[in-house]
């Protein structure tokens, strides 16, 4: 088995892993960081919209916590808010500092696109840092299937998985920073990289650390739904010219009164536009209509990205739905972004506290900014105390029998991966959708455990084998979680609807759910909320 060392290691190499570890560099200590792809690459930062939302002389800090704070609804951790509010400004020149080209909008800052350019703003952002990246002393590792946090003496020690050449690897560090994104792909309809199935939850459940607020799933209301394309974000900014229509030819807009104020919605209303339009969806299909936009602004983005494709997007409505975009819930840090384990640190998407019960459009890339640095900053300082430790004999051995356990021969599947993976995301779409309810969570929870069994049934022959087992237990373990929550639930709040309990009830439900894996079997308990 190889044995790697190092004295911080980053895992996942989206936005936030790529910033917490430019940021640890600083302190001159040897940081690894790591991706299932190329660095960078594969992430949700590549395919963001490049949008931060962030205090400016016309959005003041006042407005920016206001506007937090009323969409998370009241589950919001308040240090957090204001943590993100106060250094967001600081993380947008530190980007700049990176390479980033932002521009300061009315709400924060975008990337900047030159013109003509049809590359997605968040190619964009991810550009610059990972040139960054391969300039510096950071050890890049693409390729890198992390499979568990090594803990022993109640401490992170770091790391075992897969090197890219299916070696087994140890990785010893004296802090990891996790940094692994959601899982918004364990649904059938989302806008999330392919391979986003909730690796740092389940290493982080794994590792004896509570989840909290898992049941509350952001989804985006205009998502293509053309069948022979990908499931793709319709962007903003919409023109003013842009009609969304029922199947009839309706315009929807009118019917709920959005009008101009789309681009606004899409920020402030995300939750309520898409229960609307997927409540619609179930009785008829929805159309977005870009036909009667002037010729001359589809040279701008984000019309200029849909050209790319062969699909007549200028000529004909084309068939959008809800689908799954972000997930509010996740690993708790405090202010400095270290979690309740010793030596583990958390940023980006896999973290809670900042968006409640729902996210401010633009505040996900500000957190992966401010946290990704604070924790970056924070595991050096941590490194820096500890001595250089190596594993012990017993440990190397129990971690090499579980290498040879992971990579040991049997008969095959009795299932293909692949069917596995899509029969779990049709469950999660239409168990745990955006209208929940009582029948419905139970049917879900009933119907998962067959689902479970075969996944149990699945003996690697290959490597490739073995890693898709891995996605699909973490799958199965969070789609357990959401579903199990959402029945305790009995209320809806900001991104969160029981069609059975419509309304929000603060007097029982101004509490977070916390999820932990005690003995293999998950359990659920709730908390009352931090006070503001």
């Amino acid at each position: 088995m190889e044995e790697l060392s190092t004295d911080i290691l980053v895992i996942g190499s989206g936005l936030a892993g790529m910033v917490s570890a430019l940021e640890a560099e600083k302190a001159g200590l040897q940081v690894l960081i790591t991706g299932k792809f190329a660095i960078g690459a594969g992430t949700n930062t590549n395919l963001s919209n490049g949008v931060f939302t962030v205090s400016t002389p016309l959005f003041s800090r006042e407005d920016h916590l206001k506007e937090t704070l009323i969409s998370g609804r009241g589950l919001s951790h308040p240090g957090m808010v204001k943590t993100l509010i106060e250094r967001g400004p600081d993380a947008m020149e530190k980007l700049k500092g990176y390479g980033v080209s932002l521009i300061e909008n009315q709400m924060g800052y975008f990337v900047e696109r030159r013109k003509g350019s049809t590359s997605l703003p968040g190619v964009l952002l991810t550009n610059p840092l990972k040139e960054r990246l391969k300039n510096s002393s950071i050890q890049l590792l693409p390729g890198v299937i992390i499979f568990e946090l090594v803990v022993e003496d109640g401490a992170v020690q770091g790391g075992f998985g897969f090197l890219r050449d299916g070696r087994p690897c140890l990785i010893r560090s004296k802090a990891v920073i996790l940094a692994a994104g959601g899982a918004g792909a364990i649904y059938q309809r989302n806008d999330n990289q392919r391979n986003v199935l909730g690796d740092g939850y389940g290493l982080a459940l794994r590792a004896g650390l509570p989840l909290l607020d898992l049941e509350f799933v952001q989804f985006y209301p205009f998502v293509i739904a053309e069948p022979r394309l990908h499931t793709f974000i319709v962007y903003p900014p919409y023109p003013k010219e842009t009609r969304v229509m029922d199947e009839r030819g309706e315009d929807l807009l009118e019917r709920w009164n959005l009008g101009d104020d789309l681009n606004r919605a899409i920020i402030t209303r995300r939750d309520s536009l898409s229960f609307t339009f997927f409540e619609i969806s179930r009785s008829g299909d929805i159309y977005f209509d870009l036909t009667r936009v002037p010729e001359e602004k589809w040279d701008h983005y984000p019309l200029n990205f849909l050209r790319r494709s062969k699909f007549p997007f200028r000529d004909r409505p084309f068939l959008v739905s809800p689908a799954v975009h972000f997930c509010m819930g996740g690993v708790e840090i405090d202010e400095r972004g270290r979690t309740a384990l010793p030596g583990l640190y958390a940023a980006g998407e896999v973290v809670w506290g900042v968006h409640g019960a729902n996210r401010l459009g633009g505040n996900a890339l500000t957190e992966c900014a401010v946290f990704g640095t604070l924790a970056g900053r924070s595991a050096s300082e941590y490194a820096r105390e500890r001595e250089p430790d190596l594993f012990s004999e017993p440990s190397r051995r129990r971690w090499e029998r579980k290498a040879g356990g992971c990579l040991k021969k049997s008969r095959g599947s009795f299932d293909l991966p692949t069917h596995l993976l899509k029969d779990l995301k049709i469950l999660a779409w239409r168990y745990a959708g955006p209208i929940r309810e009582e029948s419905s969570l139970k049917e879900g929870l009933e119907r998962l455990p067959s689902l479970e069994k075969r996944i149990e049934k699945v003996y690697p022959a290959a490597l490739k084998d073995l890693f898709r087992k891995r996605d699909l237990e973490n799958a199965a373990l969070l789609l357990k979680a959401i579903l199990t929550g959402s029945l305790a639930r009995q209320e809806s709040r900001g991104s969160f609807f029981r069609q059975d309990f419509p309304g929000q009830n603060d007097r029982e439900w101004l509490k977070n759910t916390c999820y932990r894996l005690e003995k293999g079997e998950l359990q659920i308990t709730h908390r009352p909320v931090l006070e503001t």
